[in-house]
């Protein structure tokens, strides 16, 4: 090869290197690497401040979520009590359940608040709450149940329907204001 063919296969690659090393500055320009040294410093602020928004909303939800999940399981552990309580002869205990301290006359819970005799076996099995509120914790649920209850020498008795609580102002604690509770028949 001649001198000026090498010289300018030469110039040639000098030309690509420095056209790929342009283009290689134009990328770390995009993420601040090349930047004077307050801009790339107001570039890692802002990339610092909108991770810090993210923690922050992330965190945000996380505590609103744990609001919901521990109010949800108090409104299922006060229906738990209420129905644990009902069925024993402390009429009082199971009535300072509902909101008010007795049942509403349109509530209708079966025959389970006039048993003969109080149950040998007792299953509840609930399905989560339905809020009635629109509110980010609710105030109102409605939780539908399931129950099963035994009396010496009958058949098991089953029941389903649903429980309406509220929340009382100010606390985290739940009355039942509402029922819905159908007897089933027994199983064939």
């Amino acid at each position: 090869m001649s001198r000026n063919a090498t010289l300018l296969v030469l110039a040639l690659l000098l030309g690509l290197a420095a056209l790929l090393a342009l283009r290689g500055c134009g990328d770390a320009d995009a993420d601040g690497a090349d930047l004077p040294d307050a801009a790339a410093g107001a570039t890692t602020a802002g990339a610092g401040d909108a991770r810090a928004d993210a923690d922050a909303e992330a965190l945000a939800r996380a505590e609103h979520l744990e609001r919901y999940a521990t109010a949800m399981r108090a409104a299922v552990s006060t229906l738990h009590r209420y129905l644990a309580a009902l069925p024993g002869e402390d009429r009082a205990a199971a009535d300072a359940f509902w909101a008010g301290g007795q049942p509403p006359g349109d509530a209708d819970e079966a025959d389970l608040r006039a048993l003969p005799a109080v149950p040998s076996s007792l299953r509840t099995r609930n399905r989560n709450p339905e809020a009635l509120d629109r509110a980010p914790v609710p105030e109102a649920v409605r939780i539908p149940v399931e129950l099963r209850l035994g009396l010496e020498g009958q058949p098991t008795r089953r029941y389903e329907g649903w429980y309406e609580l509220r929340r009382v102002p100010g606390g985290d604690e739940w009355q039942i204001t509402n029922a819905s509770i159908d007897a089933l028949p027994p199983p064939q």
